[in-house]
């Protein structure tokens, strides 16, 4: 498992915009990044996130 830091903003169209700061990991150190990161989020339309990412699930690749 990781986690990923990413900076998330809800634009005036719905859509979303987003940046992946850094990934981790250990959840811990993905927190401790997201408060230095709360300068970011400059309104109600911004987030920040550690979102987790299983890394063990196996993925069938076919290669013609």
């Amino acid at each position: 498992m990781v986690w990923i830091l990413v900076w998330l903003q809800l634009t005036t169209t719905q859509s979303i915009d987003y940046y992946h700061i850094d990934t981790f990991y250990e959840k811990d150190a993905c927190v401790a990044e997201l408060s230095k990161a709360s300068v970011l989020v400059t309104n109600k339309n911004t987030a920040l996130d550690c979102i987790p990412i299983d890394t063990t699930r196996q993925v069938d690749i076919k290669i013609k």
